[in-house]
């Protein structure tokens, strides 16, 4: 029962610490596009949770935008999601398969 506590806890900690970052860290970059930190978050909750953590955080964090923050509703928030899973989870799966990748020397 502990540890499923644990990754419950763990999960609505990132997920808090993602939307702050949302909210607070949002830089324009061109016309319509904002840089958005949080993603660099789910990725780092991912590589030491796995990809279904990954996954769950993009969810919760990308309905909270859609509610509060968001002007794009429910089709941005669907790109949100799928975005942010293509680039978190994929790093999680891939760091999850292999965790050390081999150094090989130049000379």
């Amino acid at each position: 029962m502990e540890s499923k506590t644990k990754r419950i806890t763990t999960i609505a900690m990132l997920c808090a610490i993602s939307y702050v970052a949302m909210a607070v860290g949002r830089v324009p970059v061109v016309l319509f596009l904002k840089y958005d930190p949080k993603d660099a978050i789910i990725a780092l909750g991912g590589l030491i949770w796995g990809p279904l953590t990954s996954c769950i955080v993009t969810i919760i964090v990308s309905l909270m935008e859609m509610i509060t923050v968001s002007d794009t509703g429910l089709l941005g928030c669907v790109m949100n999601v799928l975005s942010s899973c293509a680039f978190a989870c994929t790093a999680a799966a891939i760091y999850k398969k292999k965790h050390t990748f081999p150094v090989r020397s130049l000379g």
